[in-house]
């Protein structure tokens, strides 16, 4: 099996690369080809660059090998440097080396983007172990380490990772619950992360061991290089780079003294009073210092841990701001009595920490053989396809709301109900419900019979445009959708779309004539409620009208399993969706717009193109006759949408977005670019994108297609500007949703709004 492991690999720390080398160490014992997935953050490697600049006209991230090259050969910008001591250069080479030679990796990238650019090939990816999941060390969170760029079919597995807080920050929990959603197995180090990530899903949490603990001390030996000092010594490890730890260093003094043994310690400069020796060396002479030594202290974890594989007498002095992971592993091994905190817990009788290393033994066995079986289980285990509905789950991400449950239900014990950002979601009513299972055999989540089938001649793509420039100025793309109505108006059928209500409420709804249809025109940018709309449809069908179905993907995918089966009058479009705003953001909006103007709103444009199709406008209409205008790029409900910081959890995993067979019969919206590939269309005031999905479509197509101008386009030169994935959700969203009840909705959205701030 090709594995590759996404891990804090390239930290010049000693813990950081031997936890990665032992995950990777194991699964090729097990006859795997594993390998490191080398992710080079700046953020994490400028913390161990060594050569200052002092210019501020040179930019980047310098590593040793860089400044050498560039000092060589433009040795004019030497004097733009502060070395570094040869020491720091030894010990810096010493880890690239062991990074990029002992530990097999791959090319190098440098941020997430570039990453799933590669579109990296496995049957197994695994993230962690280490601080991966730190929030508060990383300053966000970086969807690498959650797997987000693995190929479709790898199995997705968190082993030993580590949120490195006591608590997930609440303002990080609706991306955790995004990217946790995607993983088949799920493990950490903590206690205490293993209580806060099992709040955010739905999956079974396990509790496994550090890496180190997969292998036993005679795989370690391989790298393993004896130290030059001679005689007795105490190693001393300080985790931090930095910071002075007097807690740490009280305790060195006091058990040098009783011991009467010098000090060797990783500092480069004279720390304690009885020294031996600072070290800076390789990673095979940091294990061979810590199997060597009398006694280690240390407030570092991994030190920890290679002090207890090579069976060393030892007291950890707890870290001051996360001493869990170390509490959890002592207590687990019995020893809990070596955490001390300072000099005043060293008892006078040594003897007192005297360890019982074959009981120590015995428990670290059965923390490595719990550990290996997870890793097996984990990696021999079919990839999750569970079809499970949100009745089930409750999972926010895998409900649409698009009501087909509540439509469904012959005891009409389902209703929908607004959450705190104001979306819909199903709530049963126990008491009414009879278990038919109606409601899970309709829900649209995973629901693969409801997808387009595969055709040898589609998806057929055009660009077009309306002919009547009446139409076309109207419009907010290309007018197909009206020739498309007009067809079926013709035919005295009925046309489903999304309109404002007299309320300002967004919503779908029928119409028959061309007013009620001019109203489903244009971009809405809301979630729209379809309540009603399904058994209304198959009403009119069922009596033998036509009807076109216009919406987002979900909506039609929703009808289509709501109706079970295909009726030849009923036609669907879907939309290019970025998917849908808050009801409850655009709610508030819409009533500070009011309270401003002191009038009712009665019409929003968010894509008006009166100064041409590449400069569009939010239009804003008052029963007054106010009218605000603003660009669309700095509006600041608009924005917030944009940036897609508003939208339902489900339209960031969305399963029909940018699909190129498409849901239903045909799919419409912006030809973005469209003079790139079709120059004859750039002056055109708006282009639509029309892609065929069916042969019902395409029969469709030809009934309309004489009101456009058209010409034959493909999907590749269609969709390169255009929706081809679900939208990225990033921390704004989560901070943004989390206090629309706390601000002004204005203030609010513009102090998200990267265009323009108030």
């Amino acid at each position: 099996m090709k594995i590759g492991i996404v891990t804090f690999h390239s930290a010049h720390n000693y813990g950081a690369v031997l936890q990665a080398w032992s995950l990777q160490e194991y699964l090729k014992q097990q006859g795997h080809q594993a390998e490191i997935v080398n992710l080079r953050l700046p953020v994490i490697d400028k913390l161990y660059r060594i050569v200052n600049k002092t210019n501020k006209r040179v930019t980047g991230i310098w590593r040793v090998d860089q400044f050498i090259n560039e000092a060589y050969y433009q040795t004019r910008r030497i004097y733009r440097y502060i070395m570094p001591d040869s020491g720091k250069v030894e010990k810096y080479r010493k880890f690239e080396n062991f990074i990029n030679h002992t530990l097999p990796v791959t090319k190098e990238f440098n941020n997430y983007e570039d990453l799933c650019k590669a579109k990296l090939q496995y049957d197994a990816l695994i993230a962690g172990s280490d601080q991966i999941w730190n929030a508060v060390m990383m300053k966000d969170i970086n969807p690498a380490y959650f797997l987000q760029f693995a190929n479709k079919n790898a199995i997705r597995i968190s082993y030993a990772a580590s949120i490195g807080t006591d608590e997930i920050p609440a303002e990080y929990k609706m991306l955790f619950r995004r990217y946790l959603r995607d993983f088949d197995h799920i493990s950490v180090r903590e206690k205490r992360a293993k209580e806060e990530v099992e709040a955010l899903t739905s999956l079974p949490v396990d509790l496994v061991a550090d890496p180190t603990f997969l292998l036993e001390r005679e795989d370690f030996d391989k790298l393993l290089e004896k130290p030059k000092t001679t005689g007795k010594y105490i190693y001393v490890h300080n985790v931090h780079l930095s910071r002075v730890d007097e807690a740490l260093n009280s305790v060195v003094e006091e058990m040098s003294k009783r011991l009467n043994l010098p000090v060797i310690h990783n500092w480069s400069k004279k720390v304690f009073s009885n020294e031996a020796g600072h070290f800076t060396g390789s990673v095979g002479e940091f294990l061979g210092l810590v199997a060597s030594a009398e006694y280690v202290v240390t407030n570092s974890f991994h030190c920890t841990v290679f002090a207890i594989i090579y069976q060393r007498n030892f007291i950890t002095v707890p870290h001051f701001k996360h001493p869990d992971r170390m509490r959890n592993l002592l207590d687990t091994l019995g020893i809990s009595e070596h955490l001390i905190g300072d000099k005043k817990g060293i008892p006078e009788d040594l003897q007192q920490l005297a360890i019982d290393y074959h009981g120590v033994e015995e428990k670290k066995s059965a923390m490595g053989i719990h550990a290996r079986e997870f890793l097996r289980k984990s990696l021999t285990a079919k990839k999750a396809n569970d079809r499970k509905a949100y009745r089930e789950t409750e999972d926010i991400f895998q409900c649409y709301g698009c009501g087909a449950c509540k439509d469904i239900c012959p005891q009409q014990a389902i209703s929908m109900e607004a959450d705190e950002e104001g979306f819909l979601y199903p709530k049963v009513d126990e008491e009414s419900c009879v278990h038919c299972g109606k409601c899970e055999q309709v829900c649209i989540h995973r629901n693969a019979d409801i997808r387009n089938k595969k055709e040898a001649d589609f998806p057929a793509v055009y660009a077009a445009c309306h002919k009547d420039k009446s139409v076309l100025d109207r419009s907010a793309s290309g007018g197909a959708f009206t020739a498309m109505y007009r067809s079926i108006l013709k035919k005295g059928g009925a046309v489903a779309g999304v309109r404002y209500g007299g309320d300002f409420q967004v919503a779908y709804d029928l119409a028959e004539d061309e007013e009620g249809c001019q109203r489903f025109c244009g971009s809405k940018n809301v979630f729209a409620d379809s309540e009603g709309i399904k058994p209304k449809v198959k009403e009119l069908l069922e009596s033998g009208r036509y009807v076109l179905f216009s919406g987002a993907p979900c909506q039609i995918a929703s009808l289509k399993s709501f109706l079970g089966r295909d009726y030849p009058k009923l036609y669907t479009v879907e939309l290019i969706c970025s998917g849908g705003g808050s009801p409850k953001v655009f709610r508030k909006y819409c009533d500070y717009l009011e309270n401003t103007y002191k009038s009712k709103l009665v019409s929003m444009q968010f894509g008006n193109k009166f100064k041409g199709p590449g400069d569009l406008f939010v239009v804003t209409e008052f029963e007054s006759g106010s009218i605000d205008v603003e660009s669309a790029e700095k509006h600041n409900y608009n924005r917030a949408w944009l940036d897609g910081n508003i939208q339902r959890p489900s339209c960031y995993v969305c399963e029909f977005a940018g699909s190129k067979r498409g849901v239903a019969d045909i799919t419409i919206g912006d030809y973005k670019n469209v003079s790139k590939h079709h120059p004859d269309f750039g002056s055109v005031q708006g282009v639509s994108l029309v892609k065929i999905n069916t042969q019902k479509g395409k029969n469709f197509f030809e009934e309309f297609k004489e009101e456009l101008m058209v010409e034959e386009s493909t999907w590749k030169a269609a969709y390169a500007a255009n929706v081809k994935e679900p939208i990225q959700m990033g921390l704004n969203r989560a901070k943004l949703m989390s206090e629309i009840d706390e601000k002004p909705i204005e203030e609010l959205l513009a102090s998200y709004n990267r265009r323009r701030k108030v």
